[in-house]
């Protein structure tokens, strides 16, 4: 779908449990720059080539890709593109890189020990739950972005917003003239995940509030479908994530709870207790205590002076 001239949304339709992202491809003089490059693996891979055979692009004509975060669904098939694309420009925010260039680095991100200190016996290892869905790579980016920059694609200027809270270098693009916002996973079909490694629930709001600060007419998530209510959708992300506080300070109201008491006030179902639950959790429990509303002694929680 072309949404403005040369602007091009790839929308992939959700089909399983992880999702290959979509894509932002922009045309300008030397041929097409592409936002995101897709997950990983022989079956997404050729989703993408067929999404850009569908707008009549050619793959051919990439010679940048800008990576909003280095989770899998959205850049696991860079070294692909690498191969084929011998002249490629990888343009990558400063605290993204090292996760980009060494994918290990990632258990760090998701907090993944919080797995092994609160399901005894159990161990998470989000490369090995990556490989079943969207297969990761590696690779060193050739240009480094930081807050503030200005990225110029074809007729575009797009600015790079720093927006951690999913990903300690997620990046959001604001295009002020079209006003138009790339939201990557900080907005879309359902609230993404934190993680306290990640920036936790403080820096999802924190990123939501650079959002509300801007004039959008668009917005561009990687998952789900174009949003022109962008107050509208931000507010509603923003309402989940303090509901999800309210249901703890509810929870927390009687007798002092463990860790492990605390998760089924915020996820219904156990699949999800040991990702994305406890890294949800540990991000509400670090914000409240930097709130002061939260006390904790040999491992339980209590609201503070009660």
């Amino acid at each position: 779908m072309e949404i403005r001239p040369g602007l091009h949304f790839l929308k992939v339709e959700k089909k399983g449990v992880v999702d290959s992202s979509s894509l932002v491809v922009i045309r300008d003089g030397e041929g097409l720059i592409c936002l995101e490059v897709g997950g990983g693996g022989d079956e997404n891979i050729r989703q993408t080539l067929g999404l850009f055979e569908q707008e009549g692009l050619s793959v051919s004509d990439i010679h940048t890709a800008i990576i909003s975060h280095t989770h899998a669904d959205h850049m696991g098939a860079i070294a692909y593109f690498r191969e084929r694309l011998p002249g490629l420009t990888v343009v990558d925010h400063e605290v993204d890189a090292p996760y980009l260039r060494d994918n290990t680095l990632l258990n760090r991100a998701f907090d993944a020990d919080l797995v092994a200190e609160h399901f005894p016996g159990e161990r998470f290892d989000i490369l090995e739950f990556y490989a079943a869905f969207c297969p990761i790579s590696e690779t060193s980016p050739d240009r480094i972005v930081r807050e503030g920059d200005v990225l110029g694609c074809g007729d575009y200027a797009f600015e790079v917003i720093h927006t951690p809270g999913h990903h300690p270098g997620h990046i959001s693009l604001y295009e002020g003239n079209e006003k138009i916002l790339f939201v990557g996973d900080m907005v879309g079909m359902e609230v993404p995940f934190y993680t306290p490694s990640s920036g936790g629930a403080l820096g999802y709001l924190a990123s939501m509030e650079k959002y509300l600060a801007l004039e959008v007419d668009l917005m561009i998530p990687s998952h789900g479908d174009l949003i022109e209510n962008a107050r509208e959708a931000i507010e509603g992300a923003v309402g989940k994530v303090r509901r999800r506080e309210e249901r703890l300070l509810h929870a927390l109201e009687g007798p002092p709870k463990t860790f492990n008491e605390l998760l089924p006030n915020l996820f219904r179902s156990p699949a999800q207790y040991m990702f994305p639950g406890a890294a949800v959790l540990a991000s509400h429990l670090e914000k409240l205590k930097k709130d002061g509303v939260l006390g904790e002694e040999e491992g339980r929680y209590r609201l503070a002076g009660s």
